[in-house]
């Protein structure tokens, strides 16, 4: 089973023609019907409901991910589950439309892998990714052991083990989704071009 990686993909900045483009983009999702696959937004499916996809094109490419379902979406974002990894393909699709007829738009993605092997935030403007920040399993548990003291008592610098594990998972579970997204907060930057 895949990894799933939550993706929340907001509107930070646009003009009334931009959001005219978003809300295009959101009728499109909304028109995929019951199974609203992601991938359908760039793909025309068969009677039988596979993907006619270009030779030499991998579908998976244009969202980034093997799958990718919305769980939510209006004018101001949208919440994306996909498989083993973000996507920032059709973020960056999505800033790259908008930022033809608004190229001031800023959209913002946070998005952190269920394990997590990895957490992340992108900033998306009109000619698509602006800076992507991301860190992998050892950073994120280097983050969280800097962070929480009763973490820090737990790891051992030396063996680079938890001298109590479950108590370690425990204490982790309680506070690493706060600590991502203080993470994710802190890693929001943009372009001061």
């Amino acid at each position: 089973m895949a990894n799933n990686v939550n993706n929340y993909l907001s509107v930070v900045t646009v003009t009334p023609e931009g959001q005219k483009v978003w809300d295009s983009i959101i009728e499109r999702i909304d028109a995929l019907g019951d199974n609203k696959h992601l991938t359908g937004l760039f793909y025309e499916a068969d009677a039988k409901g596979y993907w006619i996809v270009p030779e030499g094109e991998y579908a998976g490419d244009k969202v980034g991910a093997k799958w990718a379902f919305p769980l939510d979406y209006d004018s101001d974002g949208i919440s994306i589950e996909s498989a083993w990894g973000p996507v920032i393909p059709l973020a960056e699709y999505i800033a790259e439309e908008i930022g033809k007829v608004d190229p001031s738009v800023q959209l913002l993605m946070t998005y952190e892998d269920e394990m997590p092997n990895f957490i992340g935030v992108t900033t998306f403007n009109a000619d698509g990714v602006d800076i992507d920040n991301s860190i992998d399993y050892e950073e994120v548990r280097e983050y969280l052991i800097d962070k929480n003291p009763e973490l820090k008592k737990l790891w051992d610098e030396e063996e680079e083990d938890w001298t109590d594990e479950d108590e370690a998972l425990e204490i982790m579970s309680d506070v690493q989704w706060d600590l991502y997204n203080a993470w994710q907060d802190e890693n929001t930057e943009w372009s001061t071009r």
